[in-house]
């Protein structure tokens, strides 16, 4: 089922009204068609699906998570699940243009995102987050494939969909004239997937047992450490090691103490024994013929995101300004370029600038773009970095005596498609530099 706008509003002002703020992202599940996400709230678990794409494009909510006959996996389920599992649900926001959900949630203490864009039967997916708690957000365009550091210009994620055909101009008054239930849509699914019984092949069996066998090796390996015990003999020193076992004896610990640590290890590798046994008796009595498993599977296939380099076409060129709207100082050995507005900015690197020169920026706020052209057979010198620093700080009104600035080569810098003045950068460095005596030629020239 493909929703439009309006049914896509429907359903998160509905989802608004459960007021699910701080409830528990429990468990992630996938189907070939759709993303469920269990959260739990006081007294209740609800299931969030979004569709895949392929002809189910849209959000909805459930009260029962996908049946074990249709849950699949692939790696766009297991990118969610590390990223999302265990963390606190805050809110679920619509774009007011086209049809893109931003799914937001708290990791490390810190807002994290996901949006959703389905545009022409595609899921894309926007992703800004953080690896660590100390780590600095990252930004994936699902387009690209690959995570980057994420520009701290970049307020409105929703226009970064710009690149891939998100429109300001779509009909807002059409909605489906039959709203399917979740519910619905996955008994749909249900009867469309080809289930069969599949049994475990002998190839298969062969290898579990061989795998049951080797481990079996290593747990019975408990009667040597036994006979350690019955000898009292002596366990001095940092580490006992018998056979594929170690036992480290950490802090000071009486003869009593590890005694005990050597005796609780006997007792896991001989329950370890028992499970295992048990376990071989059952594989090579299904290799034998006489228990046959049979399990059910989905052999829809899976409906994936774009989620790796795609080309994009462009319908319209975007229109930069006539004039140049940046402007150059140039001293003895280099010259500085500043954009003077968004599109300045845009038209300073790639009309100006050269792969070699160096792109400088305030750190943490917006600014204006500066770019440094050394002469051949010069290098960047902190004089350079410092008279850079202080034409960024006058054009972008920042007003300290120490400048928080980060710089990288031009060659580390991409456009933002659709997004004038926004680029996506790496290989950044971080300096605080000061502000020096500029009003001999700064202002004159500004």
């Amino acid at each position: 089922m493909i929703q439009y706008y309006l049914d896509l509003q429907k359903q998160v002002k509905t989802i608004q009204s459960f007021q699910l703020a701080h409830a528990q992202i429990q468990k992630i599940y996938s189907t070939a068609y759709f993303i469920s996400f269990s959260i739990r709230s006081p007294g209740k678990t609800w299931h969030l699906y979004l569709g895949r794409g392929g002809g189910q494009e849209g959000l909805w909510i459930g009260n029962h998570p996908p049946t074990s006959e249709l849950r699949r996996k692939d790696a766009f389920l297991e990118y969610l699940r590390r990223h999302v599992s265990s963390c606190s649900f805050l809110e679920i926001e619509l774009d007011p243009y086209d049809r893109i959900i931003k799914f937001v949630y708290q990791k490390f203490g810190q807002k994290q995102s996901l949006l959703f864009f389905w545009r022409g039967r595609k899921l894309y997916f926007i992703h800004h987050f953080q690896d660590g708690p100390d780590e600095p957000f990252r930004i994936l365009l699902s387009w690209h494939g690959k995570a980057i550091l994420a520009n701290t210009d970049l307020d409105n994620h929703f226009e970064l969909f710009n690149e891939v055909g998100r429109r300001s101009d779509i009909k807002h008054d059409l909605q489906s004239p039959h709203a399917s239930t979740i519910e619905d849509l996955l008994k749909d699914e249900l009867s469309a997937a080809k289930l069969k019984g599949l049994s475990s092949s002998p190839t298969f069996l062969q290898r579990k047992i061989s795998n049951i066998e080797s481990d079996l090796e290593k747990t019975r390996q408990w009667g040597q450490l036994q006979k350690i015990l019955d000898k009292g003999s002596s366990l001095e020193g940092y580490e006992l090691k018998v056979g594929d076992h170690k036992i480290k004896f950490e802090g000071e610990l009486n003869p009593f103490e590890r005694r005990n640590l050597l005796f609780e290890k006997i007792k896991k590798l001989k329950k370890g024994e028992s499970i295992l046994t048990e376990r071989l008796s059952s594989a090579q009595d299904q290799l034998a013929g006489q228990v046959q498993t049979i399990k059910s599977s989905s052999q829809l296939p899976m409906v994936k995101p774009v989620w790796g380099r795609e080309e994009i076409k462009q319908n319209q060129q975007l229109k930069m300004p006539e004039k140049e709207d940046y402007k150059v100082f140039k001293f003895d050995d280099f010259s500085v370029g500043v954009g003077l507005s968004a599109q300045g900015n845009d038209q300073l690197r790639n009309k100006w600038a050269k792969k070699e020169d160096f792109w400088f920026h305030l750190d943490g706020v917006k600014s204006s773009h500066v770019i440094v052209k050394i002469q051949q057979g010069h290098h960047l010198e902190s004089e350079m970095i410092n008279m850079a620093s202080t034409i960024l700080a006058y054009f972008s009104h920042f007003s300290g005596d120490w400048i928080p600035i980060i710089y990288t080569a031009v060659k580390n810098l991409k456009g933002v498609s659709g997004s004038a003045g926004m680029v996506i950068y790496k290989k950044e460095k971080h300096l605080r530099c000061p502000r020096i005596d500029s009003s001999s030629w700064l202002k004159e020239d500004s």
